[in-house]
């Protein structure tokens, strides 16, 4: 396959891109440079999207890609198309495949699809009928297909950036596995040794004589085809998985470690907001406690200075009384008088101690009389005992004067409020940093991880049951076999035939593999220049590990590496993969240096890039290859440069001949 032209109309930067990108036999390299955001991933997009198409699916998607000096245009559209050659059955072919998207009149985005090779046009669109869409469709897919699978164009147009990301945990043996299958092109020899299995289970069961067996023989023959059709739908499956998960992994990484990072955020302004929910609420207490400082300003002001004022009389009045109480004493009833009177008296007279008769009624007079002029005085004899009980109440009355308290209240609210503002801006400013985030891929991601394992455990039930019914299926082999039947034992013989062709294929190409990315790594990667002893790819094509040794013999583990060395490490393997394997596309790679060390960067530019394949795209920025000693390095192999000026103005890239103005030498 050959890309020799691409163009594009509305598409993103884009707003008429015409550019020719063909190559001589000898200069498989056209270089195109670019600043960042200048068009150079856009120019990557327009090439996929024309072989793959773009994902539309809303209106804002549609508005989103469409180039902004468009917009509101009379003929608002997307078009994408797309020159190349390709060999198919052995024959070369011309091709033009061409896309076009437009909102309908319902404000749906649809699809328009031309393609034509050699004259011969297929044409399908949104808006073609099912049945007639459906073959177009499918004549279209399949030439792409016979070019470049969409399965497989992540290994020939990729961003190297992102190329060290497939060597995380276990994505590599993901990756291997399924190119080493597709890409080297064993899969047909698998199919062949299949085909021939089924052919050769028919003839076994029409050989078959009784009828109780051949039923048997059939029925678990049914069994285990309908096994290997789940099986295939199953692989299916974890193959789709795997796609998505080497696809995704990174986002997810960034994702989850954004979560992580948001959850911080997000305690900072749960925090805040509780400061400023506890300010407020502190501003509503002090103005209730001053309300009802205010409502009893007399009792905390006023009886405080009352008490010291009438401290020292109202001391003196109860001691007063208190005397008074204790010296008087209470006056006794008159008949207790005449009762002590006459006894008395009697003693008197016993005793001989008057002369004359002592006469009551004057005694009893005499003792009261007397009783009277010893009482106390008592000058505050005008208050009452309620008046006194009142007193003493006020003098041991117990109140606080709050002023002071609230005027520190007061002072710490005002600083609190006056930091209400700083605070709602840090709020917003928290919000800021995780707006727009869509996590719902970390859920997806993670069902996915849950599926391939789902996918992988019944897998292995499966293939469990297809040795079981096989092991069943091969007592019939045998019975069959011991009639002689030269057709019908060759028969049997093709399934193991084809898949030692597919196994010894394995071990050429795998020979061939670990030889070139011994080579390459030996001189590319800088961390092990010229220490690499061997790479090894096991040999069991189902489950397919990737290892690289050391001259002094211990493994040198991948996910130790480096991220420059795994990028190094991940693009010499898909290097090799496209020079042994049954495709011959072009290979695109947008940041193409991605982050590699000086040392590292020589090398890939006279080892790498002028030997990778027949057409190599390389999109770079002036910091990626520079200008100077970098760029001659391969201009003996560049056929042709441009440079992606973006108009910011205009909103729009133009592309003008040169790499940032250098021009090769013809």
């Amino acid at each position: 396959m050959l890309i020799k032209r691409i163009k594009a109309k509305n598409f993103k930067t884009y707003l008429n891109l015409d550019l020719d990108i063909s190559v001589e036999d000898d200069k498989p390299i056209i270089l195109i440079g670019g600043v960042n955001g200048g068009g150079k991933t856009t120019f990557f997009e327009a090439i996929y999207g024309a072989l793959y198409g773009l994902n539309i699916k809303t209106a804002k998607t549609f508005r989103e890609l469409l180039n902004a000096g468009a917009v509101k245009q009379t003929d608002e559209k997307i078009e994408l198309e797309l020159h190349f050659s390709g060999r198919v059955l052995n024959e070369e072919q011309e091709y033009i495949l061409s896309r076009t998207y437009i909102l309908n009149t319902a404000n749906k985005p649809v699809e328009a699809v031309k393609l034509n090779m050699n004259g011969t046009i297929f044409n399908y669109g949104t808006a073609t009928p099912a049945s007639q869409r459906a073959e177009q469709e499918a004549q279209v897919n399949k030439i792409i297909k016979a070019n470049l699978p969409q399965e497989l164009s992540r290994y020939f147009l990729f961003d190297a950036m992102e190329a060290g990301n497939l060597l995380k945990e276990d994505q590599l043996n993901r990756v291997i596995k399924e190119n080493i299958e597709n890409v080297m092109g064993f899969n047909k020899y698998m199919q062949l040794a299949a085909s021939s299995e089924n052919l050769y289970q028919v003839k076994t069961a029409q050989r078959l004589e009784i009828e109780n067996e051949k039923k048997e023989y059939l029925e678990l023959v049914e069994s285990k085809n309908k096994l290997k059709e789940i099986l295939i739908n199953l692989n299916n499956n974890l193959g789709q998985s795997l796609n998505y998960s080497v696809q995704n992994k990174e986002l997810y990484d960034n994702l989850k470690s954004g979560l992580n990072e948001e959850t911080t955020i997000n305690s900072k302004i749960t925090q805040t907001r509780l400061g400023i929910e506890n300010t407020l609420k502190k501003e509503d207490d002090f103005r209730s406690d001053l309300n009802k400082f205010l409502k009893e300003i007399e009792l905390n002001v006023f009886i405080p200075k009352v008490q010291e004022a009438l401290k020292h009389e109202v001391q003196l009045i109860l001691k007063v009384k208190e005397e008074v109480l204790n010296n008087n004493t209470t006056n006794l009833p008159i008949e207790q008088i005449e009762v002590i009177s006459s006894s008395i008296i009697k003693y008197l007279e016993e005793n001989q101690l008057t002369s004359k008769p002592v006469s009551k009624e004057n005694l009893v007079n005499y003792i009261v009389n007397s009783t009277a002029n010893v009482k106390n005085t008592d000058v505050y004899a005008f208050l009452e005992h309620s008046d006194v009980k009142a007193l003493e109440s006020l003098l041991n009355m117990k109140t606080v004067n709050s002023f002071p308290i609230l005027e520190q209240q007061k002072n710490e609210l005002n600083s609190a409020i006056q930091q209400l503002p700083a605070q709602n801006t840090f709020i917003e400013q928290m919000k800021a940093q995780v707006t727009g985030r869509d996590y719902s891929i970390l859920k997806a991601y993670e069902e996915n991880e849950a599926k391939i394992k789902s996918y992988e455990t019944e897998i292995a039930e499966k293939e469990a049951e297809v040795k079981k019914i096989e092991g069943r299926i091969h007592q019939f082999d045998i019975q069959i076999s011991q009639e002689p039947d030269p057709k019908y034992d060759t028969l049997g013989k093709l399934k193991g035939f084809f898949e030692d062709v597919a196994n010894q294929l394995l071990i050429v190409k795998k020979q061939q593999i670990e030889s070139k990315m011994k080579q390459d790594l030996n001189i590319i990667l800088a961390a092990y220049k010229d220490v690499i002893d061997r790479v090894e790819l096991s040999e069991n094509l189902s489950n397919l590990t990737f290892k690289i040794f050391h001259k002094s013999g211990n493994e040198i583990y991948l996910n130790h590496l480096n991220t420059a060395s795994k990028q190094i490490v991940i693009q010499v393997l898909l290097k090799s993969l496209h020079q042994f394997g049954d495709y011959d596309p072009p290979v695109m790679i947008d940041t193409v240096m991605g982050v590699l060390s000086e040392e590292s960067r020589a090398a890939v530019l006279e080892h790498y890039f002028p030997q990778l394949a027949h057409q190599t795209i390389l999109l770079s920025s002036d910091s990626e290859i520079r200008k100077g000693a970098e760029f001659e390095k391969i201009e003996p192999f560049i056929s042709k440069t441009y440079t992606l000026q973006r108009d910011r103005e205009k909103q729009l890239t133009e592309i003008i001949p040169g790499y940032f103005g250098v021009d090769i030498n013809v």
